[in-house]
């Protein structure tokens, strides 16, 4: 197994950058865990990786998921659109289109080389949603969530080819999945540390269990993944290089509410030693569709325009949180948060200033919550607030596309 994919304690000293290097553009490494939502993110030395890597960089304490599925909201992510505008919407779209622009595709326009790892399902080897059409030029893992329910797989996708050489230096079977994530991974940093790189990996845990054994022992896999890339940064010289962002997808909350709180809250770290400021913790509302558009600005390479993301930097570059220094304003933000559910017609909610509303399709009926004095949202405050509801109503109206025509 590469180094870096067991857990250990970081280097004493921080090694000089890779002298090999010859580009300006920073490295970006996107790490995502499915099921991760903001209750896991432990302060007590259950995730040391994750904990480290929060203290070193930015947490984003108010972060949202992309959607309440993970599917859509690795989707959101990608794009830097939310689930009104992006392509997976309904119950019979199930692959991204030719015309979608993905975090991939713009930095490899830049000069980057891409590859993601880990669960894909934004598309299948025939579809135009398929990695390799997507901006990346190398792919490893599972191509839908049927294939990442088995963590034990008899064979990976590798590009369009199948991979079942699971056989260790023993000859013994090595089939678990969030190792071979962890090498591939490590391997990438390490044979393009001398070259700007985009990687993706988006990673099977801690999934959506609810037995607290099994949690924590999933949360504990996750963290050593973590773990394992930054050790790789160090040890290949290029920590300083490399932009990390590290989330989660949400929906692994133990509500039967798929747009509660609980659900989409998520954990949201950037980090990149010397660039950007640890500056502990940002408390504004902020949506995984912001990381393209945040990490696009870091880096200083053209982005696609009109995105319902919108870039963070104002909360992370030099001199925006010095003592004395009054905060950089943030871009604005039309219309606020908005997410959907999968189902046609779908529950919506939409997040503004202090308000989240959320309306269900039957009879149309919407409940409006105070998010500052009610963090959980568990207090409808509709009936005395006709004014606050009609605002609601108009943003949830002008936020999404209409919804695709269902298949015949």
């Amino acid at each position: 197994m590469a180094r870096g994919v067991t857990a250990g304690q970081p280097p004493a000293t921080r090694p000089p950058g890779n002298l090999h290097r010859r580009s300006p553009l920073p490295n970006v490494v996107i790490l995502v865990a499915e099921g991760w939502v903001a209750s896991d993110l432990a302060t007590n030395g259950a995730s040391p990786n994750v904990e480290r890597l929060a203290a070193e960089g930015v947490r984003w304490t108010r972060a949202y998921a992309g959607a309440p599925s993970a599917r859509v909201s690795r989707e959101a992510l990608l794009t830097g659109h939310h689930s009104g505008h992006g392509r997976l919407r309904g119950t019979n779209v199930s692959s991204l289109a030719n015309e979608d622009v993905t975090v991939a595709e713009v930095f490899r326009a830049a000069g980057h080389r891409t590859a993601a790892v880990g669960v894909w399902d934004l598309g299948g080897n025939r579809t135009p949603g398929h990695p390799l059409r997507q901006g990346f030029s190398d792919w490893f893992g599972f191509l839908d969530a049927r294939e990442a329910r088995e963590l034990h797989p008899k064979a990976f996708w590798r590009n369009g080819e199948v991979f079942d050489n699971l056989i260790d230096t023993r000859g013994q079977l090595a089939n678990y999945a969030p190792d071979w994530f962890a090498r591939f991974a490590t391997n990438y940093i390490q044979v393009h540390e001398d070259h700007p790189f985009l990687l993706y990996v988006s990673h099977p845990l801690p999934g959506g269990s609810d037995d607290p054994g099994i949690r924590s022992g999933h949360l504990a896999v996750w963290d050593r993944l973590v773990g394992a890339v930054v050790r790789e940064l160090e040890q290949s010289r290029v920590r300083r290089e490399t932009i990390l962002v590290v989330a989660g997808t949400g929906a692994a909350g133990r509500s039967s509410d798929p747009l509660a709180e609980s659900r989409l809250r998520v954990p949201l770290l950037f980090s990149w030693p010397g660039r950007i400021v640890p500056a502990g913790t940002q408390d504004r509302p902020v949506a995984l569709w912001d990381v393209l558009p945040t990490v696009v600005e870091l880096a200083g390479i053209p982005g696609p325009r009109s995105l319902d993301g919108v870039s963070l930097g104002f909360g992370m570059l030099p001199g925006t949180n010095a003592p004395g220094v009054a905060p950089k304003a943030p871009p604005p933000r039309a219309g606020g948060l908005y997410w959907e559910t999968a189902e046609v017609p779908p529950v919506r909610a939409v997040h503004w200033d202090r308000w989240k509303a959320v309306e269900t399709p039957a009879g149309g009926s919407l409940a409006v919550y105070d998010l500052e004095a009610d963090p959980s949202a568990t207090r409808d405050l509709a009936p005395a607030n006709a004014g606050i509801v009609a605002e609601a109503r108009r943003r949830l109206r002008e936020a999404a596309d209409p919804l695709p025509a269902p298949r015949p």
